[in-house]
């Protein structure tokens, strides 16, 4: 099934916020992450800082040292995020303890999670595996506080649609991967009736107006419950995850990973001064989202691209896979020392 089979598919609701041990089963001390499955000791150095800060995160050790010896020892066990329901945007941290907003596709049966935008930390702990105790609380504000008020009215009301939210604002212009410049103020606008029933609405319209591109969890979430939909509906040849880990690239087509050397990107940098010697090979998971026929595959119609893929890419870079342009990158991080 092609990508542009699935553009316009599905059904997607916000139905949930749940904690991934709950949402996903998953056991104590496991770290997802993004791309295909890894060991700790080969993993690149930005992913390797995240996993020790993972079991700062959930209280496992107390320094680098004791975090180091349970990853490679195996007492912490790591595994991709895309062998559950749900994806490593950025490097893709997601720990027991850590909230999901829950999607449900109506339309294939599929559900999915993804963790939240971290306001003001931008991709905060989840996203690009940094950590303090401030990024810490604030993460477990979100899950305990900020959204379950939201989340309760939304039960009420049957979940809240978003199909036409996604479907407009692409008509207006993005492409749901590297840009949510429509999206954003669509779905604030949309979920404001929502917010005024909750008792914390002044918190809540302030992460909605003030954390940019807080829709793109929302976009791949969605992306990831049409397409284990799809698959639990015994589709074939359906391609349900794609996403690199700094290391190696790979691709699931039912249920089985396909995998190669990451590779570079290519494409103009966002992030002033940014180099190239500076830049890991492909990093996320975010490219569920061209799975499903959006971001790059649809980039004529986003007006900071041109038919050649030239054009700002938030993420860092574009590279074409099959066809199609995906965005996607980062930057290399210290080790862990």
């Amino acid at each position: 099934m092609k990508p542009e089979d699935l553009r316009y598919q599905g059904d997607p609701y916000w139905i949930d916020l749940r904690k991934a041990g709950e949402f996903l089963g998953l056991a104590d001390k496991t770290i997802l992450h993004a791309g295909p499955p890894i060991e700790f000791g080969r993993m690149c150095p930005g992913h390797r800082r995240s996993m020790v800060n993972a079991c700062f995160f959930e209280g496992w050790a107390k320094s680098e040292a004791e975090a180091v010896r349970m990853l490679e020892n195996g007492e912490v066990k790591v595994e991709a995020a895309f062998d559950y329901a749900t994806n490593g945007s950025g490097y893709g941290i997601i720990t027991k303890s850590v909230p999901l907003l829950i999607v449900e596709d109506r339309q294939t049966g599929g559900v999915a999670g993804l963790f939240p935008a971290e306001g003001r930390f931008g991709g905060g702990f989840c996203g690009w595996g940094v950590y303090s105790d401030e990024i810490a609380a604030h993460l477990r504000w979100l899950g305990d506080e900020l959204f379950p008020p939201l989340v309760q009215v939304l039960k009420d009301a049957g979940g809240f649609p978003m199909k036409v939210l996604f479907h407009e604002a692409i008509r207006m212009g993005d492409e749901l991967h590297s840009s949510q410049q429509a999206l954003d103020p669509l779905f604030t606008r949309a979920i404001i009736p929502y917010v005024l029933r909750c008792a914390n609405r002044d918190a809540l319209l302030d992460y909605f107006a003030t954390t940019h591109r807080f829709t793109h969890n929302f976009g791949q979430a969605a992306s990831r419950a049409l397409l284990l939909g799809l698959e639990k509906q015994g589709v074939k040849g359906l391609m349900t995850a794609a996403g690199g880990n700094g290391v190696e690239y790979g691709i699931k087509v039912d249920g089985v990973w396909k995998v190669a050397p990451a590779p570079m990107l290519v494409g103009p940098y966002l992030v002033p001064g940014a180099k190239k010697e500076n830049q890991l090979p492909w990093l996320g998971d975010s490219s569920v989202v061209e799975c499903r026929g959006w971001g790059g595959t649809i980039r004529p119609v986003n007006p900071d691209f041109d038919v050649a893929g030239n054009g700002l890419v938030i993420n860092g870079g574009m590279m074409d896979v099959n066809g199609g342009w995906m965005g996607a990158g980062t930057t290399r991080m210290p080790e862990y020392q």
